[in-house]
């Protein structure tokens, strides 16, 4: 009787200390949360320097970082169609809020074009989505291709010879690129570079035969006249560039809205992802950020937690139809 009665107690204290730990355990992770951000934040991007999408992120990191009172160090890490960056950072990096990610639309997509041992709905915590871009298909100013339809004839005439270059391989501009080609009927060579950039200087050094691109890395050569424009994929006529004809417009079914946002690993606390969400929010809503904005002619998209994460699980399945447009899909 005696040693039930010491083991009852022995139950007893063991359930009171697990108990013990766990309040701490949670107080622990609460004071985590209040006292968040206490050091610098990473934001890994899939693209490299000097692109739209890195002074993008680099904008929206400095606007963010006032609000948090921390700093936000931009890393690029371009690769795998611009996942390279998201993937590995969700599976290594702790849910503590102080690795995260931009996110585009190749995030979503990748997975669906080549096998990886990732999840774009389950490995992710989507934070913000925060814009979109606007995608155009360039030539430099002095080719002989006026029109698309100028570009497709030669290119049907001589298989292999039309190359367009993008800012990566898996990219939304390869994917679309990829699609043109497929639905023109042409044999189009795609080139992968590392950058935006990149892909700008070899279209106007004469290495490739056009660039699709987001309008933003277009616009400089386009004011400099180095660059025309021939086609964009947004599904009405821009105002600022009237003479430039949608792809819809050309028979060519591509309308393609790119938004991109922010995203951390899986299981992150929902309060560190509501101040970081609220401070990603404050730099979209400020006026330097809208400067930005249409300076790149880029899109206001704002998702908050909830919405982000929902319109990810619709994109992901629609992704698809691109994919196996552009004949990429992996069997």
């Amino acid at each position: 009787m005696r040693s039930f009665r010491l083991g009852a107690r022995l139950h007893v204290h063991l359930l009171l200390a697990a108990l013990a730990l766990f309040c701490i355990s949670l107080a622990s992770a609460s004071w985590a949360a209040d006292a968040y951000p206490s050091k610098p934040i990473r934001l890994l991007v899939g693209f490299g320097a000097g692109g739209p999408t890195d002074l993008t992120f680099r904008k929206l990191a400095e606007l963010a970082g006032k609000e948090l009172g921390q700093t936000i160090i931009v890393e690029n890490k371009p690769g795998a169609g611009a996942t390279l960056a998201p993937s590995n950072m969700a599976r290594v990096d702790k849910p503590d809020g102080y690795t995260i990610a931009a996110a585009t639309a190749g995030l979503l997509r990748f997975p669906h074009v080549q096998k990886v041992d990732w999840s774009p709905t389950r490995d992710f915590t989507w934070i913000a989505g925060l814009g979109g871009y606007t995608f155009v298909l360039a030539v430099k100013s002095s080719s002989p291709f006026h029109t698309v339809e100028d570009l497709v004839k030669y290119a049907k005439a001589n298989p292999g010879k039309v190359s367009i270059g993008t800012a990566g391989a898996g990219t939304t501009m390869h994917l679309l690129s990829e699609a043109f080609g497929a639905m023109a009927g042409a044999d189009i060579t795609h080139i992968g570079f590392k950058s935006s950039s990149e892909a700008a200087t070899n279209l106007i050094g004469g290495h490739t035969v056009a660039a699709l691109d987001a309008v933003g890395s277009m616009l400089p050569f386009v004011e400099s006249g180095d660059v025309r424009l021939l086609m964009s994929f947004d599904a009405q006529k821009a105002d600022w560039m009237p003479n430039v004809p949608t792809a819809k417009s050309l028979g060519y079914d591509l309308v393609y809205p790119a938004p991109y946002g922010v995203v951390g690993p899986k299981g992150m606390s929902p309060e560190v992802v509501a101040k970081l969400n609220a401070a990603f929010k404050a730099a979209i809503d400020s006026s330097e950020y809208a400067k930005l904005l249409t300076s790149l002619r880029q899109t206001y998209w704002y998702k908050g937690p909830a919405d982000y994460d929902a319109w990810a699980r619709e994109f992901y399945v629609s992704e698809r139809s691109l994919v196996e447009r552009a004949k990429l899909g992996r069997s």
